[in-house]
C-alpha cells in the first residue's frame, strides 16, 4: 500500500521526490491493471472456457507482471538510501518498518502474478499436447472425434472441436477413446506415450503399429480363458463374431460364474471378493444388468484401491440407487464422474455421490453430468470452496 512509504524522499538524479511519487505511476497502472484483472477472472467464474476471457486474462497477468517487477526493482535502487536514512535518524523506525513491509508485500505480489502466469501458460501447454496426442490416434486409426461421440457425449465432442476443452477434458477424450477402441484394459499411460512419440521423430506407421500392440496385449487375458478350457476355437470364433478380443473376452464371461470373472476382472485380495460380490449382487438387485455391475464395481475397487472395501461398496450402493431412480444415468459412467468430482472437489467418494443426487433431485441434467467435474476444477482453480462450488451448481 502506497501509504506504507508515506513522508520518504529519495534522489532520482538531480531531483529529490518523494518515493510515492516516484511510483505513482506504476501504482496508478497496478490498480488499473487488478481491476481489470478481477473483472475478467469474475466472468470466467461462470464461462471458465470462454477463449477471449482467457487470452485477456493471460494479458493482464502478463502485463501485471511486468508493472509489479518495475516496482519491485523501483523499491530495490531507492532501500540503500532508505536504509541510510533510518540510520541517520531522517526517517522513524515505524517509517522503515513501513518501507520493508512494502518490499515484501511487492514481492509477494509478483510472485502471485507469476504463479497464476505460469499455471496458465502449463494448462496451455497440456491442451497443446493433449491435442496432439488426439490427432495422432485419429490420423493413425483413419477415425475422427464424432466416431467416437457415443462414448465422449456431445458436450465433450463440441469442446474438442470448436478449441474449448481443457487438459482434463482431452485426458479424460484419450482414455474413453483408447478403451473404446483398444479394449477395456488397455494400457493407457502406454497409449498416451505411444502418441507422444510422433513429437520425438516416431512416424505414423510406427504409431499404427504400436496401437496394434497395445490391442494385442489383451492376448494375455486369451490365456486366462484357456486356463478354464473356453476353447481356443470358441476365443477365435467370439472375435469374427463379438468385434475384436474385447467381445472375446465378454463372451467367453458369460458362460462363467461370478467367482472366476472376478479373478480374471479383478486385482482384489481374497477378503475382499466377499465385499466385491455382494456388491455386484446388490447392484443387479437395484436393476443394473450384470455385466454393467460388473464393471461398475470393477471400476470403483481399481480407482479407490486405498479405500476400505465398506467405503467403495457404500459408494457402489448409492451410484446403483441413483441410476435405478433415473433411467438416463449410466451406472458406469456415474461411478466414473463421482470419482472425477469427488477428485476435483476434494472430497470423499461418498459425498461427491450425495452432491450429483442432489443435483438430479433439483433438475439437473442427467446427460450433463459430465461437466460437474470440468467446471467445478475451473472454480476451484478461481479460488472458489468445494462447498461453494456445490451451492452455486445447485443453485443454477
Amino acid at each position: 500500500m502506497a501509504g506504507r512509504i508515506k513522508g520518504i524522499t529519495i534522489e532520482l538524479g538531480a531531483d529529490t521526490t518523494s518515493l510515492e511519487g516516484a511510483l505513482s505511476d506504476v501504482n496508478k497502472k497496478s490498480k488499473q491493471l487488478q481491476s481489470e484483472l478481477k473483472d475478467v477472472e469474475k466472468l470466467l467464474k461462470f464461462d471458465p472456457n470462454n477463449v477471449e476471457l482467457l487470452a485477456q486474462r493471460q494479458q493482464l497477468l502478463t502485463e501485471s507482471v511486468e508493472n509489479t517487477r518495475k516496482k519491485l526493482d523501483q523499491l530495490k535502487q531507492a532501500e540503500a538510501q532508505v536504509q541510510q536514512q533510518f540510520e541517520r535518524g531522517d526517517i522513524k523506525e515505524e517509517q522503515y518498518r513501513a518501507f520493508q513491509r512494502e518490499v515484501q508485500d511487492t514481492e509477494r505480489t509478483l510472485q502471485r502474478f507469476q504463479d497464476s502466469l505460469d499455471g496458465l501458460q502449463r494448462e496451455q501447454g497440456k491442451v497443446g499436447e493433449g491435442t496432439r496426442r488426439l490427432s495422432t490416434f485419429f490420423e493413425a486409426t483413419g477415425t475422427s472425434v464424432e466416431d467416437f461421440s457415443n462414448v465422449l457425449g456431445q458436450r465433450l465432442v463440441r469442446a474438442i472441436q470448436n478449441g474449448t476443452a481443457t487438459s482434463r477434458d482431452l485426458d479424460n477424450a484419450i482414455q474413453r477413446i483408447g478403451r473404446e477402441a483398444l479394449g477395456a484394459n488397455v494400457d493407457i499411460e502406454r497409449l498416451s506415450s505411444t502418441l507422444r512419440s510422433v513429437d520425438s521423430g516416431n512416424s505414423i506407421q510406427q504409431v499404427r503399429r504400436e496401437l496394434q500392440r497395445l490391442e494385442d496385449q489383451a492376448e494375455e487375458s486369451v490365456n486366462a480363458l484357456e486356463e478354464l478350457d473356453y476353447g481356443i476355437e470358441n476365443v477365435a470364433g467370439a472375435l469374427v463374431a463379438g468385434g475384436g478380443i474385447s467381445g472375446a473376452i465378454e463372451k467367453a464371461l458369460e458362460t462363467t460364474n461370478l467367482d472366476t470373472k472376478l479373478d480374471i476382472s479383478f486385482d482384489i485380495s481374497e477378503e475382499s471378493k466377499k465385499a466385491v460380490t455382494d456388491a455386484i449382487r446388490t447392484v443387479e438387485a437395484y436393476g443394473v444388468d450384470s455385466e454393467s455391475a460388473l464393471e461398475g464395481v470393477r471400476r470403483q475397487w481399481a480407482l479407490n484401491k486405498d479405500a476400505t472395501d465398506q467405503a467403495n461398496d457404500s459408494v457402489v450402493k448409492m451410484a446403483a440407487t441413483i441410476a435405478g431412480v433415473n433411467t438416463q444415468v449410466d451406472f458406469n459412467e456415474l461411478v466414473q464422474e463421482g470419482n472425477e468430482i469427488a477428485a476435483t472437489l476434494g472430497i470423499s467418494n461418498e459425498e461427491a455421490m450425495g452432491f450429483v443426487k442432489t443435483l438430479l433431485d433439483i433438475g439437473f441434467p442427467p446427460e450433463q453430468l459430465d461437466i460437474i467435474a470440468e467446471y467445478g476444477d475451473q472454480m476451484i482453480q478461481a479460488g472458489f470452496e468445494a462447498e461453494e462450488v456445490q451451492a452455486i451448481m445447485a443453485a443454477g
